[in-house]
This record gives structure tokens, C-alpha cells and sequence, in this order.
């Protein structure tokens, strides 16, 4: 009866598998967000709920791990501190605060902008904290290769359909969203997660491909899911997941770098043409990677602040760094809410000491991952050992993606924070199983 007691008192709860499916179904349906509002625009409650479907989820994880940590603080506080992150994350905070205050930045502002390029980490404590299944981790694999094949295959049909110059008013897609954008003289896929977010498309697609890859036994279906997502991700012609797509290859096997050249060489071809538009006076990419090179070299250490340049804290707040923007330009950045990329905004906020504290929790974060791959490995588990490769190489794609687009999609990166809290929740089960000490790495080697 003791030993029950206190195996209950050192153990993470373990939520009822209602609410973990609940989550599973939240993460599934978040590519679907923007059609679940069509379907429901005549319902102004319901739109306004998917809509800020992910903030509202946001502040409930965060409240779930709050309560776990106060109810069992000694159980909790040691399962973060062990998390890979935890470290690197707080010596981040340390500098941006200290950033903010040589910098005289508004607590409120800078205290924004630190949760705002953090705020995605906590869906990984969520997980990670929770005591999941082999079979829960396995399925919700499956269902995020389900996902990718209806997305796969809706945008080709889209694509198929006006190729062949169908009525675009025929396209229940092009109904909804809008006409197809073209490049390298062909369209960009209109897919059913909404306009203006093909990259994410195009990024979402790169996981679901590695993980049908490694993880769907049949050989004639994971040769149909591949071929078809591959599909997919060809049609976004999105650069940064094409490059993605080629760091990936040549992690998961050397000698798909011959074959990959062809990805950098469609990369290259999509980028020539159009290099006069790539201009700061006319791109406005372009024009912001400039204006934050420009607030780096004037504070290269400690850059300008948190909340100061780039996120959704320095338009909500109104930095004076947009006042002398043109106006097309500054009307732009406050549309969008935010920069049309990540790491320069790290640099311009945080300097270079920032932006090595912020890159030191995703180099944290890729040497566990590829440790606890190994570790399944020697225990012959390939199925985790393959996941855990390709989480581990999603690293770096997200590292790609971040000098293109920002960091806030839900649909990818909270269904990547989520695999690797199950993931790393896997290990913490197994390693208990095989009476590994608490304390112990990894892996050693």
C-alpha cells in the first residue's frame, strides 16, 4: 500500500485518455482551421472560436501545466528541468531581460515579446509532462499522415483542374480562396489550409513525408503517400521548404545529395528571375532583412530590446523603428503583425548574444532527440528510433524555415512540439521500465 502511495506521490499524472484524445484532435484540425471557418461563416461565435482556436489553447496548456506543478511541485519541477529546453530557454530570458532593461524597453512590451517567441515551446512541456502510450504516440502518427494525403490530394486536383483551364468558378478552392499565384510559370497549389499560407503548407507537408517515410510498413502505400506528398511540395514552390526537403535527404541518407542538387537547382531557378524584384524598394522581405541588419550593426551585442522590431509586440506597441518605414512598408508589417521572418527579427531585438541564447535551445533540443534515438536503437526499437531521426532532422528544416517566415503557425509547430513531448514522454516511460536512474543521460557516447 506504501509502495503505491508513493509510486502515485513521484509519478506525472496520467490525464483520462478523453482529454488526451481532445488534444490529438485539436492538433489534427489545425490545418483545417481556415476551411472550418467557411463552413462556418454563418455562425459568428463558431468562427470566432476557430479562429483563436490556438491563443485559447495556448493560455489552457498553460493553466493545465501550472496546475500540474503546483499539485505535485517536486515531481514536476524535476520532469522540466530535465526536458532539454528548460536550461537554454531560461538563459534566454536572462538576456532578453537584461536587453530590455539596458535598453529601456517597457516591461510590458519586452515582457510580450519574450512569451510571444516562447509561447510555442510550452505545447512541448504539455506533452511531454503527460504519460502517453506507445500506441497513442503510433496513432496519432497515422492520423497525421492521413492529414497530409487529404491535403496532397485536394491541392493536386486543384492544380490538375487549372492546368487543364477548368472554370476557376468550377474550383471550390479557388471559390474560397482566390485565384492560384504563379511561379516558375505554373501555379502555386491552393490547398484546403487557406491562401497566403503555402509555405506552411509546404512545411507541414516535409513532416508528414519523413513520417510516412519512416513509419508505414506497406510498401505500395508508403510509395502512393510519398509520391503524392512529394506532389504536394513540389506544387507550393516554396524555397524554404524545398531546402528543407534537400537537409532533410541527405540527413536521412549521404547519398541522396546527388539527387537533392536538383532541388538546390529549382531553387535556383525560381529565385534568378526574379532577382530584380528581390530589391529592398520593391520586395518587402527584402526591405525588412535590411532594416534589421541595420538595428543589429547599431546594437550588435545586445540588440534593440525585446518587443522592439519584428513580432507582434512591436506592432501592438507601436515601435518607433516602423516611423520613418514608407508607408506601403508600415502598412504591411501592421496587416501582417509581424515580420515576414524570424531570425532577423532575433538579431534586431536581441543582438547576437540574444540570438545565440535563443539557437542554443533548438541545438538543445536536436542533440536530445538524436540521443533518445539512439537510445531506442540499442534497445532495438526501430519504429521510435526512425521517428526520433525525423524529428531530429525537422530541427533543422524549422531552422531554414525561420529565415523566410516566422515561427508562430500552429499547424507546424505546435504538431512538432507535440511529437516531441510524447516523444520524449515515450522515453522517460521506457527508460523507468528498464530501471534506468532518474538521473542518468540520454544516451552516453
Amino acid at each position: 500500500m506504501i509502495e503505491t502511495q508513493n509510486a502515485y506521490i513521484t509519478r506525472p499524472f496520467d490525464v483520462v485518455p478523453i482529454t488526451k484524445k481532445l488534444l490529438i484532435l485539436f492538433l489534427l484540425l489545425l490545418p483545417l482551421q481556415h476551411l472550418l471557418k467557411r463552413l462556418f461563416v454563418h455562425y459568428h461565435f463558431l468562427v470566432k472560436l476557430v479562429s483563436y482556436s490556438d491563443e485559447i489553447s495556448t493560455l489552457f496548456m498553460f493553466a493545465v501545466l501550472f496546475a500540474f506543478v503546483s499539485l505535485k511541485p517536486r515531481v514536476y519541477t524535476f520532469r522540466m528541468m530535465e526536458l532539454p529546453t528548460t536550461v537554454p530557454i531560461m538563459l534566454f530570458l536572462v538576456v532578453a531581460s537584461f536587453s530590455m532593461v539596458y535598453n529601456r524597453v517597457p516591461v510590458l512590451q519586452g515582457g510580450f515579446g519574450m512569451y510571444d517567441v516562447l509561447k510555442n515551446i510550452l505545447v512541448f512541456y504539455v506533452f511531454a509532462t503527460l504519460r502517453w502510450k506507445r500506441e497513442e504516440l503510433m496513432s496519432f502518427v497515422f492520423w497525421i499522415k492521413v492529414i497530409i494525403i487529404i491535403l496532397a490530394v485536394t491541392g493536386i486536383i486543384a492544380e490538375i483542374l487549372a492546368v487543364a483551364g477548368i472554370d476557376p468558378k468550377l474550383n471550390p478552392l479557388v471559390r474560397m480562396y482566390g485565384e492560384h499565384k504563379k511561379r516558375l510559370g505554373l501555379d502555386r497549389v491552393i490547398s484546403i489550409t487557406g491562401s497566403g499560407g503555402v509555405n506552411y503548407l509546404g512545411m507541414y507537408s516535409l513532416l508528414g513525408l519523413f513520417l510516412i517515410y519512416a513509419t508505414t510498413k506497406d510498401r505500395l502505400r508508403r510509395f502512393l503517400g510519398m509520391f503524392s506528398t512529394l506532389g504536394l511540395i513540389f506544387l507550393t514552390f516554396s524555397r524554404q521548404t524545398w531546402m528543407g526537403l534537400f537537409a532533410m535527404m541527405v540527413l536521412t541518407k549521404r547519398r541522396l545529395i546527388w539527387p537533392g542538387l536538383l532541388i538546390i537547382a529549382g531553387i535556383a531557378a525560381m529565385t534568378l528571375p526574379s532577382i530584380d524584384r528581390l530589391t529592398p524598394q520593391l520586395y518587402y522581405r527584402s526591405f525588412t532583412y535590411f532594416e534589421a541588419i541595420r538595428i543589429f550593426l547599431e546594437h550588435p551585442v545586445l540588440g534593440a530590446g525585446p518587443g522592439m522590431f519584428g513580432g507582434l509586440a512591436s506592432v501592438l506597441f507601436r515601435s518607433p523603428y516602423y516611423n520613418d518605414w514608407p508607408t506601403f512598408y508600415r502598412n504591411m508589417i501592421y496587416n501582417l503583425g509581424s515580420l515576414d521572418a524570424f531570425w532577423p527579427s532575433i538579431f534586431a531585438e536581441l543582438g547576437i548574444v540574444g540570438f545565440l541564447a535563443y539557437f542554443y535551445i533548438w541545438i538543445s533540443l536536436y542533440r536530445r532527440l538524436s540521443a533518445i534515438s539512439l537510445w531506442f536503437k540499442s534497445r532495438a526499437d526501430l519504429d521510435l528510433h526512425r521517428i526520433g531521426s525525423v524529428l531530429k532532422n525537422y530541427v533543422i528544416a524549422l531552422i531554414i524555415m525561420c529565415f523566410f517566415t516566422g515561427l508562430n503557425k500552429p499547424f507546424v509547430i505546435y504538431t512538432f512540439f507535440a511529437l516531441c513531448g510524447m516523444y520524449m514522454s515515450l522515453y522517460y516511460r521506457s527508460r523507468e521500465d528498464v530501471g534506468v536512474a532518474p538521473g542518468e543521460q540520454a544516451f552516453r557516447g
